[in-house]
């Protein structure tokens, strides 16, 4: 089977290890202890995450391998009742299993102790390879049931290993034995717990009609009148959290550009793209309102704070081709802008540092621009640009020759908004 793929189907074990994982064919696995910390005569989990990359189910067989002895070389030391346990994945399929370990309470406390397992893997028919050896695509956690995100979380916190020790179609992971205590005895029970298959997955079209219905109920909000002063205080609140607080002109150019994406619909986010995707903000919609349908009847609490910052992706990359338009400026290489961007709206999203020319570069100047196209009731918009003037010269104190250029920037187009108004 060649290595190509067709499909990057999501990396749900590198969300969880942070990339190390093992291939065996067309399987990718870790291994962790859990606890990775146990007292002596007490039970320990072998937790085994394993990512089916193919399209094809695939018959995997796992056999524990324990220590034949402690560090005082006593036998017997570890034990489980699952000599060999066999897994039948699913196309594309994600999951973990657990093994329940035994110790002695006579075990030889120690911090060096490795636990491993031996599989083999065999494809059921012919498989096309739908996740790329070193890790699949990326995919956004919200994505998920909140059970699978919830144990996910859990998974996260374990110190998975794809060491393999130089032994074929083998991995291993550490364990520390403590001195024995008094605590209850709990014993453990094996376990699959299937985290997604290749059912999960749908594209962009297939997931807006399942989603027809919920989407239908929220297009009445998609409208300056409703979703504006949303938009302006939500706008507010996450340039406050990033460190970046906003005179209130700011913000309203910035609510004008969003306000402008939601308006348009599921037209192209970027001008003279063509057939382009789906708009981030319209795709997420369809995949929450799929796992959540009542965030339908909440529409404002989930277009400004779950959509918020799918909504500020898609309106700076509009954001920058109507700047780039207007002033015929060029900002970088298409995967700079890319990078850009997607740093933008990670900040807003996780409340990490941003700075003014973040906030100005694209969004106020893309709102500044679409002054004429988004007015509200009573607006006079040449006053408004005025205002904004008059917040950017607030601002001189902080210009420095490196955001120099921002400045320039911002000032032809608040001429040309005046003159145009």
């Amino acid at each position: 089977m060649s290595d190509q793929v067709a499909l990057n189907y999501p990396d749900l074990l590198g969300a969880v290890t942070g990339g190390p994982r093992l291939n065996v064919d067309v399987v990718q696995c870790a291994l962790a202890a859990r606890p990775p910390e146990v007292a002596a005569g007490s039970y320990f989990e072998i937790v085994f995450l394993i990512q089916n990359a193919s399209d094809a189910d695939v018959d995997v067989v796992v056999e524990p391998a324990l220590p034949d002895r402690d560090t005082a070389n006593q036998r017997r030391s570890f034990l489980t009742k699952n000599e060999r346990v066999r897994i039948g994945l699913r196309p594309a399929e994600v999951g973990y299993l657990t093994l329940p370990v035994s110790t002695s309470a006579n075990t030889a406390p120690s911090p060096d102790y490795n636990i491993g397992l031996k599989l083999t893997a065999k494809r059921m028919g012919k498989a096309q390879r739908v996740r790329a050896p070193l890790g699949g695509g990326l995919f956004d956690a919200r994505e998920l049931s909140s059970a699978v995100q919830q144990q996910m979380d859990g998974l996260r916190t374990l110190a998975f290993s794809a060491e393999s020790c130089g032994r074929k179609n083998y991995v291993e992971a550490g364990v520390k034995i403590l001195p024995p205590t008094l605590s209850p005895l709990r014993e453990l029970k094996p376990g699959w717990s299937s985290l997604w298959t290749i059912d999960d997955y749908l594209d962009d079209a297939a997931i807006a009609a399942k989603a027809a219905h919920e989407i239908e109920q929220i297009l009445p909000w998609l409208t300056r009148e409703k979703m504006f002063m949303p938009l302006f205080k939500a706008t507010q609140a996450r340039f406050q959290a990033s460190g970046c607080p906003l005179h209130p002109p700011e913000a309203i150019f910035i609510a004008k550009i969003l306000t402008l994406l939601l308006e348009q619909g599921t037209k192209s986010p970027v001008p003279g793209e063509g057939s382009a995707p789906l708009p981030r903000w319209y795709s997420r919609a369809c995949h929450l309102l799929l796992q959540e349908p009542e965030l339908a009847t909440r529409p404002e609490g989930l277009i400004t704070q779950l959509l918020y910052p799918d909504l500020a992706h898609d309106a700076a990359r509009h954001a920058f081709a109507m700047v780039k338009t207007v002033t015929g400026e060029t900002f970088g290489t298409p995967a700079e802008m890319d990078t850009y961007v997607d740093t933008l709206s990670q900040a807003l999203a996780d409340s990490e540092p941003l700075d003014l020319t973040r906030a100005y570069l694209p969004l106020i100047m893309g709102g500044l621009i679409a002054n004429a196209r988004v007015t509200l009731p009573n607006e006079q918009i040449r006053d408004t640009a005025n205002l904004l003037a008059r917040a950017l010269d607030l601002r001189r104190q902080a210009q420095t020759a490196e955001n120099a250029f921002v400045f320039d920037l911002a000032d032809r187009l608040i001429e040309r908004a005046l003159e145009t108004a």
